[in-house]
């Protein structure tokens, strides 16, 4: 009897242990949709009443690894000479299309944010912008080719980009820093003084960064004696030089690289992180490979019912994007953070990450042509945040793939425009070429003697 009267009590707490952990939401949520909009990409609204509470939620989604797909996610901030322009989400899209000549379909507030930058880290289109110290918060990582990750981002690589005549980029990873490469590896020295390498070739890079060590690096390609792998190679380094050695295997990467060109030296993400071509901070990560998290964090109004925006990716490669408005505004109440990864949970993500939620909490959606605000923000008004996440349209045959992201490099050249003192068109006239060839010479001679 004490045995029949043990089990019956286990299951007893079971069964209560169901009841506080069960989901409030359930994988129809979304079913009968008051709004739904399919335009490539898919997106519904949502008013639902989970436990006697009102909920309004707003959902896009759409699948980048499809056949022929017409859109990419992205993500953007406004940055001027001194750092972040913090900016509501409207006016980061326009932005965005103003920046690049593509539509904006979806855009959502991405981190938190203080003193005007983004809490935690931040990759835009393969290049790290900041790398997060707080250990409390997390990051989501993705690709448009069906990569993604949630968790702490700790590990970086330096690549050295080079670019081709039509903007294209290629990256390639620094092995070594002040020391002699092996075969197939290549070295960043850094410090001013004269080096001698042996079956290397230098290419000599000139930056306006002070410090060479803080990455990335905008760059021009200043070397002016010959190029290429050589036996015995000595070179020089001033100040505000870095030299990129290389062996036999990178010789015509980096060999042809012409006087005046772009290179950057930047990080990219490594470890977990590898292959992410964009990662953005949040607080918790709400699902990690399917495991919804229930112990979810209690400070900043986590165990608050609040508007709330998450993002993830499902097994598939779809990326998604949801925000629930909260606070009465829309007459919602919103979630706290484990209500938030349940949803999450229940609209299929195998990964998901809190992002910035409360006032931040916002939606726009391109309807007729025009981006709309969908949700009714907490603070009665867009509230001005760091960065965003942006479904976009692809970059058409024609475009120039290397149009500068502001949100990567602020203030930096344009990397898919020519350089018009490398790309000026030649005379076929011989004479003339030949006097030109020595006018460059001594010109470039000049330029590299007082710089």
């Amino acid at each position: 009897m004490k045995k029949i009267l043990t089990s019956i009590s286990i299951v007893m707490v079971a069964l209560m242990i169901l009841t506080v952990t069960a989901s409030a939401f359930t994988s129809s949520v979304l079913d009968s949709p008051n709004y739904i909009l399919e335009n490539g990409f898919k997106y519904v609204e949502k008013t639902t009443t989970e436990n006697g509470k009102t909920q309004k939620i707003f959902y896009g989604e759409y699948n980048p690894t499809a056949e022929d797909a017409e859109y990419e996610w992205v993500l953007h901030t406004v940055k001027n000479e001194n750092g972040t322009v913090l900016t509501n989400v409207l006016d980061i899209a326009k932005d965005y299309e103003k920046t690049t000549g593509r539509k904006v379909m979806l855009a959502v507030n991405g981190d938190y944010f203080a003193g005007g930058e983004p809490v935690d880290s931040y990759v835009n289109d393969g290049v790290v912008v900041k790398i997060g110290n707080m250990a409390n918060k997390n990051s989501f990582g993705f690709s448009n080719t069906g990569i993604a990750t949630v968790g702490r981002m700790t590990e970086v690589d330096v690549s050295v980009i080079t670019y081709d005549e039509e903007g294209n980029r290629t990256f390639t990873k620094v092995d070594l820093f002040n020391k002699q490469p092996q075969q197939g590896q290549i070295a960043i020295y850094n410090q001013p003084g004269s080096y001698t390498v042996t079956n290397a070739g230098a290419m000599i890079l000139r930056t306006d960064v002070p410090n060479l060590t803080q990455y990335p690096l905008d760059c021009t390609e200043a070397t002016m004696t010959s190029k290429g792998v050589q036996e015995s190679k000595t070179f020089t380094l001033k100040s505000g030089q870095v030299a990129v050695v290389y062996t036999e295997s990178h010789s015509d990467l980096f060999a042809n690289v012409k006087y005046g060109s772009k290179v950057d030296v930047v990080n990219v993400p490594a470890g977990d992180f590898a292959g992410c071509d964009w990662v953005i901070g949040g607080y918790d990560a709400i699902v990690d490979n399917y495991v919804v998290k229930t112990n979810c964090h209690d400070d900043n109004a986590g165990n608050a019912a609040a508007p709330r925006t998450f993002v993830g990716m499902k097994e598939d490669g779809t990326i998604f994007v949801c925000v629930v408005d909260g606070r009465g505004a829309g007459g919602s109440v919103g979630l706290t953070v484990e209500q938030e990864a349940q949803l999450a949970g229940v609209l299929g993500a195998q990964y998901a990450l809190e992002l910035d939620g409360g006032g931040s909490s916002t939606m726009i959606v391109r309807i007729d042509d025009q981006l709309t605000l969908r949700n009714v923000p907490s603070d009665g008004s867009m509230r001005r945040v760091a960065n965003v996440v942006l479904l976009v349209e692809k970059p058409k045959a024609e475009e120039d793939p290397g149009v500068d992201n502001p949100g990567t490099e602020p203030g930096g050249d344009n990397p898919g425009v020519d350089n018009p003192s490398v790309n000026e068109p030649q005379s076929t006239n011989p004479i003339i070429a030949f006097f030109q060839a020595i006018i460059d010479a001594i010109i470039k001679f000049f330029t590299e003697l007082f710089s």
